[in-house]
């Protein structure tokens, strides 16, 4: 008993260690990667993935962890521990796909027998109902202490997740606030430079082209003076929504100042990638909105380059959208494009990118 005892203690131990970093942090990425060391190592899982679902429950993300002790000498070395995240092209086993619509249908754990051992899963919730799917491999039966561990770092990590999404929030339109997108622009560039450097076989499997947008909605001022500020804010949050369902929801929008959004989305030429912004102008467009009718939103975007700063690529952005306002509204414009036209010029001069 008294080895029993000081197992679990040990187990105690390092579970509230993980929880610890799974709240250290305001970073929805990172708390995503605590949560699958937090399991990984907790019950001693060596491969595990949270598959991202959206309101459809179609993958929308998958992160793979993979935890191996590297043995040297005949005895135990190094443990280390790899998360990869994919956002395209992913692959979903059929036996994960066949225990996925259970679980997707009961909202409880369930396994599954397989040739090498088994799939555990586990459904994860968040503030608008399941949001993903935990699932690993194993090559045993999970046992029920494992099993009730595993579900207490969910619903930890559900309750924190929730908060913290509420907190970065817009209160009107439910997008991501100005906040939000300081807290993560760095860890963005920090990714997308990694992305553009691969050469691995691993590059095929992630979006190639990244592109930053700045969408303002034309004539709002005059809107807000005309019809009054009640009905303003009504055709925010319809303008926000229509952006939105453009987007996936691995492509993050922000509202970011009054009339103005930001995305940030993947794309795997320069043509879909302005069919996509084409789309939300077009949307916009032809909804019809109440009292107003028509509503128009102008589109400023770039190919990001992950070697300027995130606010020169912003900059960028915002200066295709000036000239979209300059030549009429209701339109979309690249400044690659218009660099290559030679209607911008592209002055930085060191890190600043002047006006």
């Amino acid at each position: 008993m008294p080895l029993e005892t000081g197992k679990y203690k040990n187990v105690s131990i390092s579970l509230l260690s993980k929880l610890e970093k799974i709240t250290a942090t305001r970073d929805f990425a990172a708390i995503e990667h605590s949560l699958l060391r937090a399991i990984g190592s907790t019950v001693n899982v060596d491969d595990l993935s949270l598959w991202t679902l959206d309101s459809s429950h179609e993958v929308t993300k998958v992160l793979h962890y993979h935890r191996q002790i590297e043995v040297r000498g005949g005895s135990m070395g190094r443990d280390t521990e790899q998360v990869d995240t994919v956002y395209t092209h992913i692959d979903v086993p059929e036996d994960v796909r066949s225990l996925a619509q259970t679980v997707v249908l009961s909202l409880k754990p369930a396994a599954r027998r397989t040739a090498t051992g088994g799939v555990q899963m586990f459904p994860l919730m968040g503030s608008q109902g399941l949001s993903g799917l935990v699932s690993m491999r194993l090559s045993q039966p999970m046992g029920d202490h494992d099993q009730a561990l595993i579900n207490g770092i969910l619903r930890v990590y559900s309750n924190y997740h929730a908060l913290l999404d509420e907190s970065q929030r817009d209160r009107l339109t439910g997008l991501y606030n100005r906040h939000a997108m300081d807290l993560n622009i760095d860890r963005m560039w920090s990714v997308l430079g990694r992305e553009s450097t691969q050469t691995d076989a691993r590059r095929s499997s992630v979006i190639q082209m990244y592109s930053l947008a700045v969408i303002d909605i034309d004539h709002f001022k005059k809107v807000n003076d005309t019809y009054g500020h009640i009905l303003g804010d009504e055709i925010l949050l319809l303008i926000s929504r229509l952006i939105s369902s453009c987007f996936r929801k691995s492509d993050p929008v922000y509202r970011y100042g009054g009339e103005e959004f930001l995305v940030v989305a993947g794309a795997d030429t320069p043509e879909v990638t302005r069919a996509l912004f084409e789309r939300v102008r077009s949307k916009v467009e032809s909804h019809y909105f109440p009292q107003v009718e028509k509503v128009t939103v102008s589109v400023g975007y770039t190919i990001i380059d992950p070697v300027l700063s995130p606010s020169e690529n912003i900059g960028r952005a915002d200066r295709a959208l000036y000239c979209a306002k300059e030549q009429g509204r209701n339109q979309v414009q690249s400044f690659d494009d218009l660099l290559q036209r030679g209607l911008l010029q592209d002055m930085r001069y060191g890190s600043t990118e002047l006006f």
